[in-house]
């Protein structure tokens, strides 16, 4: 999946950058499809399944021994604490790994994207756009480094060269967000405001709530002296979240050049509060965010890279990176996600279950991560823990159906018909389906509970027959 850096604004304009977290493995088991994976997995063990379930759940094989199983020990040991490191030494670091995989792969469109990106992080602009040129011409059809191109372009002022790049692009048959975004951008820098309201206004058919392009219209309309236009639209941009200064000096421009004088000195007022209220000066705030930038730099180069190195069979690269980030980062939970995911594709369940349950501990509000755990359990045949997380999952998210869909599957494997039958209903009150109540009727027939049977098919066939 692709991560923008898109900055709303015209001071800077950011760079788009990959965010592909080792093929699209982020939010494993936060689906039914996922689960349908659980199921498959852990059948191959040998486990029949009676009939459909309400969800696909996670079976695990009847306790057919006293003897609990041996776990396999994880080969590695998680950061739980970041050390001290200067902003020198993580960008010698930085420099070392890209030009590493530059030299590994000279022609690999992605791994010059990654090296692109860590010198555009570090201000290196003119190698930035060197290397994202290369880009364009080894993978034309790629949208994201043109966009990063003409942001790295406009970044040195070559607002011409940007706005080419970016219609280059559209006349390669790209079309997005962040090419008509840039791309209006560019227009306005050069003066073209009527160009530039042609393409927001565009874009904004397909794109109504995105209140960066509403900003962008309304300053293209205020230079053109739309002014009663360009307020609508600046009250468009605060309506779809936009909260930046140029918000407030936009809009309380329009409103004093039509005569609103009182409402636009308001407006004024909040943008001369919100550029007033950070009082650290420059050197100050450098010193105090260049650590914390750097790191996030190498966060994200470092996941970037270890992706490219994954897609060309690099296992031990892969790993060297992302536990790498770990360590940078030890709280950061993207990159704990990464970590174990990578884990998951390798089918190190060991390693795989120490880093998911890692991110429980930090604490998550994400569902899929309590269902991962739960399913690797379930994969090393630990039938309890992976009970204990189920439930876990149950008590934070009491609506979902899929920890009680999974329980009722799990006790009707083991022979407790009743706790199944119950967890089995309790995913019915949640979201009623055909499969699910044949399911039940399965439960009641093992009971011999004949008129709870009927009921239950009786009810599945009433859904069946719903168009």
């Amino acid at each position: 999946m692709l991560m923008s850096v898109v900055a709303i604004g015209s001071a800077v304009v950011a760079l788009l950058m990959t965010r592909t977290v080792l093929d699209n493995q982020v939010n494993i088991a936060e689906s039914q499809a996922a689960m349908a994976e659980l199921k498959t997995t852990l059948q191959a063990q040998g486990v029949p399944t009676p009939v459909p379930t309400p969800v696909p759940t996670p079976s695990m094989p009847a306790a057919a021994s006293k003897q609990p199983p041996v776990l396999p020990r994880p080969t590695i040991r998680i950061v739980r604490e970041s050390t001290d490191v200067s902003s020198e030494s993580l960008e010698d670091e930085l420099e070392q790994v890209v030009a590493s995989l530059q030299i590994q792969y000279p022609k690999l469109p992605d791994a010059l994207h990654v090296v692109a990106m860590m010198k555009a992080q570090t201000r290196k602009y003119s190698e930035a756009q060197e290397l994202w040129q290369q880009c364009t011409r080894l993978a034309p059809k790629q949208e994201m480094y043109y966009v990063n191109l003409a942001s790295v372009a406009m970044e040195q002022g070559g607002d011409e060269f940007a706005a080419k790049t970016l219609q280059q692009a559209v006349d390669q048959g790209l079309e997005s967000f962040e090419i008509s975004y840039h791309l209006g951008i560019a227009k306005s820098r050069l003066g073209a405001y009527e160009e530039a309201i042609q393409i927001t206004e565009t874009s904004l058919k397909k794109y109504p709530t995105a209140a960066s392009l509403w900003l962008i219209l309304g300053q293209a309309q205020l230079e053109l002296e739309k002014n009663q236009e360009a307020e609508t639209s600046f009250r468009k941009a605060m309506e779809f979240g936009a909260g930046s200064p140029a918000v407030y000096v936009g809009l309380g421009n329009a409103c004093v050049r039509q005569g609103k004088r009182e409402e636009g000195a308001k407006f004024l007022k909040t943008y001369s509060e919100l550029k007033n209220q950070d009082k650290l000066s420059g050197q100050e705030r450098y010193q105090t965010l260049s650590v914390k930038e750097i790191k996030q730099t190498a966060t994200t180069v470092f996941t970037e890279a270890a992706t490219v190195y994954f897609r060309q069979k690099n296992p031990l690269q892969t790993e060297r990176l992302l536990t790498r980030c770990v360590a940078l980062e030890p709280t950061k939970r993207s990159s704990l996600r990464a970590l174990a995911d990578y884990y998951f594709q390798m089918k190190m369940l060991a390693e795989e279950r120490l880093v998911r349950e890692r991110i429980l501990e930090l604490g998550s509000d994400r569902f899929g991560d309590y269902l991962d755990v739960a399913k690797v359990c379930a994969q090393m045949e630990d039938r309890e823990s992976a009970e204990a997380n189920l439930k876990l999952a149950m008590a934070i998210y009491p609506q979902a159906i899929e920890p009680y869909a999974a329980l009722s599957q799990m006790h009707l494997e083991s022979g407790r018909l009743e706790s199944a039958k119950w967890y089995a209903q309790q995913s019915l009150e949640r979201q009623p389906s055909a499969e699910g109540f044949r399911f039940l009727a399965s439960i009641c027939n093992k009971q011999q509970d004949a008129l709870g049977e009927a009921e239950a098919l009786r009810l599945a066939q009433q859904l069946e027959k719903k168009p």
